[in-house]
């Protein structure tokens, strides 16, 4: 069974999709022959080989942290749904399952890194090369099933509530570490930057003090490079025998856990859990400048934004995430640019609700039955984003200001302004134009449950309203004109966005949305794109 596996996989992987894993095997090289170089010039004596501990605990950190970043994608090749319908022991199933995943981009480029142990003990000898190698393989194996078995516990987690709560926390942890945590680096090498003083503090990658190395070797992810170092210096058999045993002793009991908790997986339909509300009729909100048929419809939005697992997740990661960015660079010498952390805001928002369509699945059809619904439908959807997240974003940038007195508080509130207006008119556009289909809303439970990944409309949508950002800031640049020209210059560019894309998206639901329907009910994504070819000359249409 487990060469059949084998086979499916390789099958898999070379006729699936290349895009995404082209791009991981290419970035992961080149950081891995990073890694690599850095070992052959410390043995030269011109880095030192502490920095490679350094370099080995963070691939290590990525294995364990990198399955919480993006807790609701399985990166899976075999999913075990498809094996829990077979006359198979669980427990065989899951055995013979999980020697695929050391099959893959991820190890093979940790594979590379780790060979980085091998160049650090070759100056000792054959021998102590040959531990290097041992050690190479043990730590491979030790950080797969770390990785494997985290997922594992997250994709469980995010079956209950509590576990709702730790996705959307742990992934704007992620997020605002990616987004901002370049800033105390940067505060460090540019303390001054906002008195205008651009003088460089160059860092000097000096010898590591000798405690924080012997940290790192003591870590699961330094045992690794503590055995290649001893065998390199002839520290005994002890210094080399001890840390490959635990190495191969922890791995093997990882290995074990992830099989038991995928054989368990197997043994039982996946669990459901019951909605936190009863779905009964509310009292209708009331805007004012609205029609009733608009209101109805953010009524139904901010409703569906706190009842649906997958937006549940994206809302508090959106709103988190901002927050925890104001905390990165509150810290630093760089307090001025809090304010532009409003703007961050509004792209968050953006990219969070850039699926909303998909996302409600086959229930459009009761908006493309009802008559006079659609431009009801999609004024409502950007009312509703602007009360979650535009006034957010606007008044947390307008209280940053007055908390820091930042000289860049006009720019950074004409910035949340302007950003605020393009997200929230073209977000309802790009999930027409790019829906990622996933399991419809009716049947989604949890968001641990496939939803559809999104990822190309959000790639599409952040430089979108991100221009829309800092759009206002080189006008008035550019203009040198009075200080509040970049905000009479965000009202400006948020009348012509309202204005316009209301009626194009509503026009373009008009005419796609049959075909958008046919997709969801068949959840073949390719579904959209053959019709799209039909409609420049092919039979057929958007129905």
């Amino acid at each position: 069974m487990t060469r059949a596996l084998f086979a499916l996989k390789l099958r898999l992987l070379r006729n699936g999709p290349h895009n995404e894993r082209g791009f991981s095997l290419v970035t992961g090289m080149a950081l891995a022959a990073l890694v690599v170089v850095g070992a052959a010039v410390a043995n030269r004596g011109l880095l030192h080989e502490g920095w490679i501990a350094v370099a080995l605990t963070g691939w290590g950190g990525m294995w364990l942290f990198g399955p919480l970043t993006q807790p609701r994608h399985d990166p899976s090749v075999i999913l075990r749904d498809w094996l829990r319908g077979y006359p198979l022991r669980p427990w065989r199933a899951a055995r013979a399952l999980s020697w695929t995943e050391l099959l893959g981009v991820g190890p093979l480029v940790t594979l590379t890194c780790l060979s980085s142990l091998v160049v650090l003990a070759a100056p000792g000898g054959l021998t102590a090369a040959t531990i290097g190698a041992v050690a190479m393989v043990a730590q491979l194996y030790l950080l797969v099933w770390a990785g494997k078995t985290v997922a594992v516990i997250a994709a469980w987690l995010l079956q209950t509530r509590a576990g709702m709560r730790l996705a959307a926390t742990q992934t704007a942890v992620m997020i605002a570490l990616s987004f901002a945590g370049w800033v105390p680096i940067a505060a460090w090498l540019l303390p001054r930057l906002g008195q205008s003083d651009t003088t460089l503090v160059l860092p000097t990658f000096g010898q590591l003090p000798a405690p924080i190395i012997d940290v790192l070797a003591l870590l699961p992810t330094g045992w690794g490079y503590r055995a290649a170092i001893g065998a390199r210096d002839n520290a005994g058999t002890e210094a080399v025998v001890v840390p490959l045993m635990a190495l191969l002793a922890l791995g093997a009991l990882l290995h074990m856990g992830w099989t038991t908790l995928t054989a368990r997986a197997l043994r039982r339909p996946p669990r459901l859990v019951t909605p936190r509300r009863p779905h009964a009729p509310g009292r209708g909100l009331s805007l004012p400048f609205t029609t009733p048929q608009v209101s109805a419809v953010v009524s139904r939005e901010l409703a569906t934004w706190s009842r649906d697992p997958a937006r549940g997740v994206e809302l508090r990661s959106a709103w988190l995430t901002p927050l925890l960015m104001a905390l990165i660079i509150g810290v630093t010498d760089w307090s001025w640019a809090l304010p532009l952390v409003g703007s961050a805001a509004a792209v968050f928002g953006a990219m969070v609700a850039v699926n909303t369509y998909a996302l409600d699945g086959t229930a459009l059809w009761q908006l493309l039955t009802t008559p006079g619904a659609l431009q009801a439908d999609v004024r409502g959807r950007m009312a509703a984003w602007f009360l979650l997240f535009g006034v957010p974003s606007i008044v947390l940038a307008a209280v940053l200001w007055a908390v820091t007195r930042s000289p860049l508080g006009v720019v950074a509130i004409s910035g949340a302004i302007a950003a605020a207006a393009v997200a929230c008119a073209v977000a309802p556009l790009i999930a027409l134009l790019m829906p990622a289909v996933g399991t419809d809303a009716r049947d989604r439970r949890y968001p641990g449950q496939r939803a559809g990944d999104p990822t190309g409309g959000q790639m599409t949508i952040f430089p979108v309203v991100l221009l829309g950002a800092i759009l206002p800031g080189i006008i008035g640049t550019i203009t040198g004109g009075h200080l509040w020209t970049p905000v009479l210059a965000a009202i400006l560019l948020a009348a012509v966005s309202l204005s316009l894309t209301p009626t194009l998206t509503a026009r373009l639901l008009q005419r796609r949305g049959a075909s958008l329907l046919d997709v969801m009910v068949s959840s073949d994504a390719a579904l959209l794109h053959r019709n799209r070819r039909h409609r420049w000359g092919y039979p057929g249409g958007w129905g």
